[in-house]
């Protein structure tokens, strides 16, 4: 079978030459030589004030590794601890640096959807905005794809909202599912009634334009 593109995967790739695997700072270790392509960012689940300034460091001196063609997950999250000034500080570190490196940005958003489209509007970047694990209404889809995001669906998606997203601003992911990628293509194929295969060749376009032709 052919590769298939896996934009977002914290597990070992099914399809190691066309998946993106996210690892942090501090997990550069687990980078083995069998990844081709990756992703790495300050999540704001893991930010710290005492070590802010040295994650920022490592950041940067990591992505001179030609595997990195991502920065993230970068993000703003409600719901987890993380003082809220130091994850809006870590999310713009990372935009302007992503900006100005030319690269995707990679967005975990839990409950602030307002904001992360109110900063892109602020700082309206040449670059592509991806929010990972999509999981919104048509409506949030609707209003991202009116602001020139990329959505990417993985195993836990909504269904009612996927026709809502425009086949050239979708990505398909596992995040942490085990369920194999090509089962996620299969299942969003079926819910908007065209092949697997015509869904697989549309995400390779979306990964040539996004990711790999940098």
């Amino acid at each position: 079978m052919t590769s298939i593109i896996d934009i977002h995967t914290h597990v070992k790739p099914h399809y190691p030459d066309t998946a993106i695997w996210n690892c942090m700072p501090d997990k550069l270790s687990q980078l083995d030589s069998g990844v081709r392509y990756a992703s790495i960012g300050l999540h704001p689940w893991f930010l710290s004030q005492s070590s802010f300034m040295e994650d920022k460091a490592s950041l940067v001196e990591a992505l001179a590794r030609k595997e990195f063609i991502a920065i993230g997950e970068a993000g703003l999250d409600k719901l987890c601890d993380t003082d809220w000034d130091l994850q809006v500080d870590a999310f713009l570190f990372q935009a302007e640096l992503s900006a100005r490196l030319d690269m995707p940005l990679i967005i975990h958003c839990v409950k602030a959807h307002n904001e992360i489209m109110q900063l892109k509007r602020r700082l309206n970047p040449a670059n592509s905005w991806i929010i990972h694990g999509f999981r919104g209404k048509s409506q949030l889809a609707n209003q991202y794809i009116q602001a020139g995001f990329y959505l990417s669906i993985g195993e836990q998606f909504n269904a009612a909202s996927i026709p809502s997203i425009p086949l050239h601003h979708m990505f398909l992911e596992t995040d942490e599912s085990l369920l194999p990628i090509e089962k996620i293509y299969e299942q969003v194929a079926n819910v908007l009634s065209i092949t697997a295969d015509a869904l697989m060749a549309n995400m390779r376009q979306n990964a040539d334009k996004v990711f790999f032709n940098h």
